[in-house]
């Protein structure tokens, strides 16, 4: 940058737009992709536990566990999304604010400083200047979706526990050879 000025605002913010909706896409699909695996798997779990497999009578135990690994995996879903690429589009999201801020006094500017911003975002925490009700109207939405879809795994696993252990303590119907049942 030795013989000019800076960089023009206008160019470097349409630059820092196309990475942010790159972080909003990225965070979209993490999101989208993972509700249809686990929808899918539970709705395959959900199938196979009523269906009676015959000798193999352990289909609700299975059940328990496939949700128990689901709701597991949804945790390691979410422990991604809130703590690396949230933390990715906060960062770009300060580095377009810092941009907008700077074009009210100058059409260029000196120090390009979207990685500043994003690794900043992902080591440690940008100040925002939001307003605790602001703040919970933004955050909501994520843990609302998270919280649901986790619940609903729990809840799975633990009618499916119930259904194998209360299937446990039926009694048993003992039959003679070639009695009709």
């Amino acid at each position: 940058m030795s013989d000019h000025k800076g960089w023009p605002i206008r160019e470097l913010w349409e630059k820092y737009e196309e990475i942010t909706m790159h972080f909003n896409d990225l965070i979209i699909r993490l999101r989208t992709q993972a509700l249809a695996g686990v929808a899918a798997l539970s709705t395959l779990v959900g199938l196979f536990a009523k269906t009676d497999l015959g000798a193999f009578g352990y289909t609700w135990e299975i059940a328990g566990f496939v949700f128990a690994a689901l709701t597991l995996f949804w945790i390691a879903i979410w422990v991604l999304d809130f703590t690396y690429y949230n933390q990715l589009l906060i960062g770009s999201v300060a580095a377009l604010l810092e941009l907008e801020k700077e074009s009210a006094v100058s059409a260029t500017i000196s120090q390009i400083r979207l990685s500043t911003l994003v690794e900043k975002a992902v080591i440690s925490r940008i100040k925002s200047d939001l307003t605790p009700m602001q703040k919970l109207r933004v955050d909501a939405p994520r843990w609302t979706f998270y919280s649901l879809v986790f619940v609903a795994l729990l809840a799975g696993a633990g009618f499916s526990f119930y259904e194998h252990f209360y299937s446990l303590s039926k009694p048993v119907a003992v039959h003679r050879v070639g009695e009709r049942v």
